[in-house]
């Protein structure tokens, strides 16, 4: 009896599950990627830096203007040209900024992680974003700063 009583009360909550899903209102979960906008592409994010009382603005990798993405070696995009001037720029690499992500600019990736004392994996994400030094502009004026 008790069994039996068992299996109604799955079957019920199972019903009870689809019912919910049929009405757009299901249950999801999110894996730790869920967070991020997507693989950056052409698109781009920009934030400014107020240093000492002029406004500088840096352009960062991003996807459809969503500073959360994340890039790996493979990935071609203008967001990938970004990166590269950022890290030619503010840890002295000499990388062509072609927008391809390839092992020169894995490699030069690696080397400003190991700067930053983060995770050196050559991959691009949140933690690389905001650890890493990127190029604010003002006019013809730049200086490195970390977001």
């Amino acid at each position: 009896m008790q069994k039996l009583q068992g299996l109604r009360v799955k079957a019920g909550a199972v019903t009870g599950l689809m019912l919910l899903s049929g009405l757009g209102l299901g249950i999801a979960t999110a894996t730790p990627a869920a967070a991020y906008a997507g693989w950056c592409n052409d698109g781009y994010a920009t934030t400014t830096r107020t240093i000492s009382s002029y406004t500088y603005t840096a352009y960062l990798p991003g996807y459809n203007g969503n500073a959360d993405c994340y890039m790996n070696p493979g990935a071609q995009s203008k967001s990938v040209a970004m990166l590269q001037r950022s890290l030619n720029v503010c840890y002295n690499r000499s990388l062509t900024i072609d927008g391809v992500f390839g092992n020169n600019t894995r490699n030069a990736l690696v080397y400003a992680q190991d700067k930053e004392n983060i995770s050196a994996d050559g991959g691009y994400g949140e933690q690389t974003r905001k650890h890493l030094r990127w190029e604010f502009t003002r006019g013809g004026s730049l200086r490195c700063v970390r977001l």
